[in-house]
């Protein structure tokens, strides 16, 4: 079940025996029993558990000084805080890809890479599926979503609004896996809370 909700997403199966076989274990599932007392076969396999046993090493008491004392509040333990990582901002990017694949992006490219951020985040499906695959499953689906997503392609959406960012990506292979490497980044890091600079 898990692997035809995760491969219709990305494919579209065209065997309707299939969608049904799913909907009909989706509901079938609420009715068989499940033993939730046992591990995974995969911790059963690499893990004794039979050999293992609660030991008692120590017993005693906690020996507190007589008298009133003040029970201090806790404090926040001082070390590493985790902090957001940084977006790089759209003009390093643009000003990288010049360089790099001798092009002559502008600051209209920036608003139009914007746009296509925007649209990127306005689809829920594809930050779901982001969330809650390995960066290689969710790149497969950032991929499908850039290129073809919903019927309506992304890609030639870019003819209408900028004709020589989508020549780029479709003529060049190299500044394309480029560009869209630095996008699937881009995204995953902003829905990990760092919002687009």
């Amino acid at each position: 079940m898990r692997l035809y909700a995760f491969l219709s997403q990305v494919m579209a199966f065209a065997d309707a025996d299939l969608e049904k076989l799913y909907v009909f274990s989706r509901l079938l599932r609420r009715y068989v029993p499940v033993e939730r007392d046992r591990l995974p076969r995969e911790i059963q396999q690499n893990i004794d558990m039979e050999s293992y046993r609660v030991r008692r090493t120590s017993a005693g008491g906690i020996s507190l000084p007589r008298g009133e004392g003040r029970l201090q509040p806790m404090a926040p333990k001082g070390g590493y805080v985790d902090q957001p990582s940084e977006i790089e901002p759209l003009s390093r990017i643009l000003r990288e890809l010049n360089e790099r694949f001798g092009t002559d992006f502008k600051e209209e490219d920036r608003v139009f890479i914007e746009q296509l951020e925007q649209t990127l985040v306005a689809d829920p499906a594809l930050a779901a599926s982001v969330r809650v695959n390995t960066p290689e499953n969710a790149r497969l689906t950032f991929d499908h979503a850039e290129l073809v997503a919903g019927g309506t392609d992304r890609l030639q959406d870019m003819i209408e609004t900028n004709f020589e960012f989508y020549k780029r990506v479709t003529d060049d292979r190299e500044f394309a896996r480029f560009f869209l490497d630095w996008l699937f980044e881009r995204y995953r890091s902003s829905l990990k809370g760092s919002p687009p600079s």
